[in-house]
Order: C-alpha cells, then sequence, then structure tokens
C-alpha cells in the first residue's frame, strides 16, 4: 500500500469508528481505536521515511529559521541510504505494529470471553484442554483428585483460539467470515509474533508453514523464522488489517450486546 493509500485508507477507518453505534469504552470500540493509532503509527513511519528521501534530492528547503537544524535533518538520510538502516527502520515499524495490533486483539478476545464465559464455562474448557490428566487421576482418591483438579484449574491458561471459539459458538451462523481460514491466521500470526516479540526471531515448536499474500512464511523449530516469496514490506500492513477484518467478522456474534465495559485510556477516542 503506497503513502496515497494509506492515507484515505486511515481516513476511512477515522470516519468507520466515529460512526459506530457503541459507547465510546465498549471493548468493541476501543479495539478499533487502538488498531487504528497502530496503523496511524505506521503511517507516520512511512512518511517520515519519504521525507528522508525527499531531503536527499533537494527537496525540501531550509529556511533561515531553521537552518540550524539542517545539519540533523541530513543525518536523517543514513536511513535512506544504508540498507542496513533502512531494513532495521523498515524491521522497526513491523514489530511495532505487529506487537500493537496482536495485543489489542489478543485483550479484546480475552474481555469478551470473561464478559460472556461464566466459571462452569472456564472449568469445561479447562477439563477439555487436560482431558488426559484428568482420565489418568481417576484411580486416585477424591481427595487426591480434587487436589490436582483445583490446580489444574486454577493454574491453566486458556489459549487465545479456545476463547475466540467460544465466542463464535455463541452464535456460529452470524459469523461472516470463513471460520477455518480465521482461526488458521490467528495460529500463524500468533507464532509469528512470539519470534518476533520474546524470541529474537527464533521459534520453537513444530515445523510450520503458512502463506499470506503472496509470502510464504515458514517456521522450523530452533530457527529464525524465513518469509519468502514478495518482498514488500507493507505485508505486516496487511496482517494487522487482517485481524481488523477478523473482529469485524466476529462482531455479528455478539451484536445484540449493548455494552461490553473497558476501561478507559483514552485509546479508543479519535
Amino acid at each position: 500500500m503506497d503513502l496515497d493509500s494509506l492515507l484515505k485508507f486511515t481516513e476511512s477507518f477515522k470516519r468507520e469508528i466515529l460512526e459506530m453505534k457503541l459507547h465510546s469504552d465498549d471493548v468493541r470500540k476501543s479495539f478499533f481505536g487502538l488498531v487504528y493509532s497502530g496503523i496511524y503509527d505506521y503511517y507516520i513511519g512511512k512518511a517520515s521515511y519519504q521525507i528522508c528521501e525527499y531531503i536527499g534530492t533537494g527537496n525540501v528547503k531550509f529556511d533561515e529559521k531553521i537552518y540550524h537544524f539542517r545539519e540533523h535533518a541530513h543525518r536523517l538520510l543514513e536511513i535512506h541510504n544504508i540498507g542496513k538502516l533502512s531494513d532495521g527502520y523498515y524491521g522497526n515499524l513491523n514489530r511495532q505494529i505487529t506487537y500493537t495490533v496482536w495485543t489489542s486483539f489478543e485483550t479484546t478476545i480475552s474481555m469478551i470471553f470473561d464478559f460472556l464465559a461464566n466459571e462452569d464455562d472456564k472449568i469445561s474448557i479447562i477439563e477439555r484442554m487436560n482431558q488426559k490428566i484428568f482420565r489418568a487421576i481417576q484411580t486416585l482418591s477424591q481427595d487426591e483428585r480434587r487436589v490436582i483438579s483445583n490446580a489444574l484449574i486454577k493454574n491453566s491458561f486458556i489459549p487465545l483460539i479456545r476463547k475466540f471459539n467460544f465466542i463464535v459458538k455463541r452464535n456460529p451462523e452470524s459469523y461472516t467470515g470463513d471460520i477455518r481460514l480465521d482461526r488458521e491466521f490467528l495460529n500463524f500470526t500468533n507464532k509469528m509474533r512470539n519470534c518476533l516479540i520474546h524470541t529474537n526471531g527464533v521459534y520453537y515448536g513444530n515445523d510450520y508453514i503458512y502463506e499470506f499474500l503472496g509470502s510464504e512464511f515458514r517456521f522450523r523449530n530452533g530457527e529464525v523464522f524465513e518469509q519468502r516469496g514478495t518482498n514488500s514490506r507493507d505485508i505486516y500492513l496487511d496482517i494487522a488489517i487482517n485481524l481488523k477484518k477478523i473482529i469485524e467478522n466476529l462482531m455479528p456474534c455478539i451484536s445484540d450486546i449493548p455494552h461490553i465495559g473497558y476501561p478507559d485510556d483514552g485509546q479508543n477516542e479519535s
């Protein structure tokens, strides 16, 4: 997406948020506000990169009032002219938009899940996740089983995809996307986000390949994950936009809920 297209997209996105018929502190509206903020920062980053090019070609003029800044502005040329700095600049943009949008997505799904799921629902999910253990402890005494069961229920982490499935199952016929494709996309995005944020790009787990918009992402245990195919630096922007789309696909499943509260941090305002 070129800079002009990204400007139009952010303007359209801003109007979309303003026109949402949801309370300003609703979890769902806050998600779109946070995603807008992440994409806006990405846009500013791309615009700044373009300014660096214009400085280098002499198309940015420094009059006497800001001439003292000229040396610092010319230093920005390094970002555009040195390959490693350019790659690092876009690498930082990609990590930031991935972290911002995925964290917003994960938080939103978790808050909707917590709003909908009661204690019995959560226990049922945890029991299904640990059914081998629950079967194995059937030979123990009732007190021993209770100790193990309580520990599992207290300490088990419910994965995002299970929370997502729980929300969809509330009203599955209303989901507006391809649920199978969207689940697999979330599986891919979770792996990539963990690599980018937690392990310096190194993947740990079963080998996995995912294709998205002409790019092939390869995950091999103990190795830095690879992106092959298109060299488009905007693929991570496209990933962020697709996460936005998945929430849009999910919205009809919970459209009958008038308000899901979100702590007001100002991020949902535009």
